[in-house]
């Protein structure tokens, strides 16, 4: 199975071992019965066609207040914690035992989780488990040394400007090959440095007292201007940085070239140096950001050897801080999540340390559906994936804007399209992996080292299309536009996305949706530069591009206007890929469940709604969520998803058939679009 490598959120891939998963027991209870649609969520006082998400959310809202220890809170979230609750109880079963296998997933689990719940000795322990990377940092006396040590940064899970990471070639997708990227800052993007707002300036102070208050703790006598430097540092380093909405366009990051080529243009960094400490050779790579390395090399001609120190100092402080004494924590959490985020209080210490077992995901998911998945709820949704191809199939036939020659390309993607369903075939064998109750720190260290030296020995290897990105208990899904391939896993396929007490509309609406979204995803601005075999490759005629490019354009102009806080409007050319696959998502949820009821009897309306009619509330169910402004902010700032509110409204605001199911006008005050400005893609 794939991770997410720490640094640079590459890809990194897992060793397989060829078992079958294990199934449910037979015992298992049966999950508590969860309403279809529980009508209190409901605010009756506002007409569907006036805000549907307010209609169909507002009860909800309402009801649940956002717990302090969230900065947001929706059925999405109440899905995760229930899983996390499953999950406590089988980590608190290992954590507490002696004589497990050494290797076995019970013991690396087991042992993982009773370090991170052990805050006493975490306490008493202090520095001493960092302190040898903290005497490798103050041991560098010149950019030479610098240089011989950063993969040793790469290893230990400490940020440097730039990073490498191995992932399959988007112009050839069966084989691995080097990338290189940006890196280096701490605040969450680039612009949090840039823009000078007073709500932004607040937040810089802020930080910069945050980044003292960490070099405090660790002891240093200048922490004031120390961070004052760090934030200058980073300052330039975003300054450099491509923006993320550049980053989402292929044609700007591929940049492949020779090693040599690219050292020629950077030369104060020591590419060979690096390269030898990662154990990796290589003759070429693609670059992300060409022009952020060739900035960042005049940056270190500039910067002095003290300074990049303390920079390196306090980015291991803050890698490390949850597996520190609670100052260092409790710093982290009152920036991060309260600043940036609006989280009034710690999760439990059991949440928090949960949190940090990532690198252990696909273990973490393979106890889970031991206990909690069903092998029926994976044969319907197979079934409900088949019903959401063909109702696309149908949709690109009948375009209006696109040529039989490239309808023929997408329905030859769309047919080439793999799914996974509930969990993976085989399971990682990590028996390896060194993991103890001795150090918290020093477990996470070496799954860091483990998760990453993994990702690098896959370079020049072909790739291994039968691995996952998502452990099987993440409530969450996907699509690979390297693999072409849609993934759900079992942590999703529960209620209120999947609910197999539910009406087929209401879940037609929630996980057809979902399916939906992702299958789209293939055909949305960036997954639609991708072939059906997941290379960059253009498919398309050029007439027929800029008819779906105008239609993109549209897209990000609608949401651009779209206000999420006063004076705060969503980013359309950011969030456009997934606010196609919304689009997409809902469209095809309609569709899929009108031709699975073809030459079935009439359904009776529930609850007073129709099917069709449920169909839009399977979907807004899903989208019941509040949250913070700080949280918010932030999310427009950083997030390709747009806000909740706008998940649902901007779908339905373009579908004639949520219209006719609701009986909506074009009244003032509605937020349906006139026909003459609806947009239609797929």
């Amino acid at each position: 199975m794939k991770k997410s490598h720490i640094a640079l959120m590459a890809i990194a891939t897992g060793s397989l071992i060829a078992c079958q998963p294990q199934k449910p027991k037979d015992e298992t209870p049966k999950e508590e019965s969860v309403p279809a649609f529980d009508i209190a969520n409901l605010d009756t006082t506002v007409a569907p066609c006036t805000d549907f998400f307010d209609f169909a959310a507002g009860g909800f809202i309402k009801n649940n207040p956002i717990p302090e220890s969230e900065s947001r809170w929706g059925q999405f979230n109440a899905l995760i914690e229930r899983n996390n609750e499953k999950i406590k109880t089988i980590l608190e079963s290992f954590a507490g035992k002696d004589g497990l296998a050494s290797g076995s997933e019970e013991q690396i689990i087991g042992d993982l989780y009773a370090s991170g719940m052990d805050t006493a000795k975490i306490d008493a322990d202090g520095l001493k488990h960092l302190q040898p990377l903290l005497d490798e940092i103050a041991a560098i006396q010149s950019l030479d040394d610098y240089f011989a040590k950063m993969a040793m940064f790469d290893f230990k899970g400490v940020q440097n400007p730039f990073g490498v990471y191995v992932s399959p070639d988007q112009k050839n997708s069966s084989m691995n090959v080097l990338y290189a990227g940006q890196s280096g800052t701490s605040l969450p993007d680039r612009d949090y440095y840039l823009k000078t707002d007073s709500t932004s300036v607040d937040i810089q102070n802020k930080y910069k007292a945050f980044v003292a208050q960490m070099l405090e703790l660790a002891g240093s006598k200048n922490a004031t201007a120390e961070a004052e430097m760090i934030y200058n540092m980073e300052y330039k380093l975003a300054e450099a940085q491509m923006s993320r909405i550049d980053r989402r366009n292929p044609e700007l990051t591929y940049n492949k070239m020779s090693v040599a080529d690219l050292a020629a243009t950077t030369p104060t960094i020591q590419w060979d140096t690096y390269f030898n400490g990662l154990n990796i050779a290589a003759d070429t790579l693609i670059v992300g950001q060409p022009d952020f390395l060739q900035k960042l090399d005049a940056w270190y001609q500039e910067v002095s050897i003290e300074d990049l120190k303390t920079y390196i100092r306090f980015k291991a402080l803050n890698s490390y801080a949850d597996q520190l004494p609670s100052g260092f924590e409790q710093a982290q959490f009152d920036f991060y999540s309260t600043t940036l985020r609006g989280t009034k209080k710690m999760k439990p210490r059991w949440r928090r340390t949960l949190n940090n077992m990532g690198g252990m995901s696909e273990q973490i998911g393979h106890l889970f559906v031991n206990e909690h998945f069903s092998p029926e709820s994976k044969e319907r949704v197979s079934q409900m994936v088949e019903d959401l191809r063909a109702a696309y199939r149908d949709r690109i036939q009948q375009l209006s804007w696109m040529s039989d020659e490239t309808k023929t390309k997408a329905i030859e993607k769309l047919n080439g399209f793999t799914y996974k369903i509930g969990y993976p075939d085989e399971w990682e064998d990590v028996s390896s992996l060194k993991i103890s109750k001795d150090s918290y720190l020093q477990n996470i260290m070496n799954i860091t080292e483990y998760r990453t030296k993994e990702n690098y020995a896959e370079l020049g290897q072909p790739v291994d299309k039968s691995d996952w990105f998502m452990g099987a208990h993440v409530v969450n899904a996907y699509y690979n536009p390297l693999f072409n391939e849609v993934v759900f896993p079992a942590g999703i396929l529960q209620p209120p996305f999947y609910n197999p007490d539910a009406d087929d509309a209401i879940n037609y609406g929630g996980i057809g949706g979902v399916i939906g979204h992702e299958f789209t995803h293939g055909f949305d601005d960036k997954g639609s530069l991708y072939d059906v075999h997941g290379n960059l490759s253009n498919w398309w005629t050029d007439e027929d591009r800029e008819a779906f490019d105008k239609l993109v354009q549209n897209v990000i102009t609608q949401y651009d206007g779209y206000e999420a806080l006063p004076g705060v409007n969503v980013q359309g050319a950011l969030t456009v890929g997934e606010n196609i696959a919304d689009f997409g998502g809902l469209t095809l949820a309609y569709y899929a469940y009108q031709k699975s009821r073809e030459g079935k009897p009439e359904v009776e309306p529930i609850d007073g709604f129709t099917p069709e009619q449920r169909i839009f509330m399977g979907w807004a169910q899903v989208w019941q969520t509040s949250q913070t402004e700080e949280f918010t902010r932030n999310q427009v700032m950083t997030d390709p998803h747009s806000p909740a509110h706008f998940r649902v409204i901007g779908p339905m605001s373009n579908m004639k058939e949520f219209e006719h199911a609701y009986g909506c006008g074009h009244s003032e005050g509605s937020f349906i679009r006139p026909d003459s400005t609806k947009i239609v893609i797929w």
